[in-house]
């Protein structure tokens, strides 16, 4: 019985904690939208989160990271990746070379637009009491983050403690290229990537090396992907790397957050209380039964 009101407890509590809010947020270039999960309580520690290259805030790695931080009580905000805004390749597709012509020849739109909408999203964060954020990103959007943790953000605003960055690869242009942003980074980082991941092994050392600040400040951690998982599959983390509170993925980023950010204790909130209230009868009617010699 103990046992099955635990359980209900944790699926109370998750269930609760995975009901997205879509939102629209607004910069001088117009819409985008996000998914906002609100965290327990009062937490003044907040994730804002860019997904990978051709995604949308609830894809791969992304959703596995905003839904396992915000069970564990933080506030997380995934938003929409800006795109260029020419097709270099006419191919009607965004193609990494698209992103390096935006650079280079186009309109330069990428960066200053995800700089803007990652300081519309901190605002946001900010009216509903959070007093420090992570940057966050996968793939093409751990180079958006290191390139905003470096260089997008605008004083006066709530502060980046840290920056997380799944899947980076140290290649490629300035900023596209963390290795040319992680040397203006005194913040703490974790750079987490696949075993079998071949563009983020080989530049692994080059990202360490580049990075400013304190070397025990660097976290890089390497997740073991099986021999089958290669290549794309390695990068997104399958093959049971992700998926739950139990997997490698998720108790690593939760380990490391909770040292660099640790939240305040949350109020309890309904839900919260109304599971606790079903614990403390369960091990009431424990009690009550092992003291005339019966047990569940």
């Amino acid at each position: 019985m103990l046992l099955r009101l635990i359980t209900l407890f944790f699926l109370i509590c998750s269930a609760n904690a995975a009901n997205s809010i879509p939102i629209t947020l607004t910069t001088s270039n117009g819409n985008f939208g996000g998914l906002l999960l609100e965290g327990a309580g009062s937490p003044k520690v907040g994730v804002i989160m860019f997904h990978g290259r051709g995604a949308t805030p609830d894809s791969a790695v992304v959703r596995q990271m905003r839904n396992s931080l915000n069970i564990n009580g933080y506030t997380t905000l995934s938003i929409e990746n800006p795109i260029p805004a020419d097709d270099n390749n006419n191919n009607s597709a965004t193609d990494f070379s698209d992103y390096v012509a935006d650079i280079t020849s186009g309109t330069n739109y990428v960066f200053p637009e995800a700089f803007a909408r990652m300081n519309a999203s901190i605002d946001l964060l900010e009216s509903q009491g959070v007093e420090s954020i992570i940057v966050a990103g996968f793939s093409l959007g751990s180079r958006l983050a290191s390139a905003y943790a470096a260089r997008g953000q605008i004083a006066g605003n709530t502060p980046v403690v840290g920056l997380i960055g799944v899947g980076m690869y140290g290649n490629s242009i300035d900023p596209l290229n963390p290795v040319m942003t992680l040397d203006e980074l005194s913040m703490p980082v974790l750079d987490i990537f696949g075993d079998n991941d071949t563009n983020a092994v080989i530049t692994a050392a080059a990202r360490r090396s580049a990075y400013g600040g304190a070397a025990p400040d660097y976290t890089q951690t390497v997740l073991d992907c099986s021999p089958t998982t290669l290549g794309n599959d390695c990068h997104k983390l399958r093959g049971g790397l992700k998926g739950d509170e139990t997997k490698p993925f998720e108790l690593a980023i939760n380990s490391w957050i909770n040292g660099v950010a640790p939240l305040a204790v949350p109020e309890p909130g309904s839900v919260a209380l109304f599971a606790l209230g079903l614990l403390g009868l369960g091990l009431s009617r424990k009690k009550q039964i092992q003291s005339i010699g019966y047990y569940d």
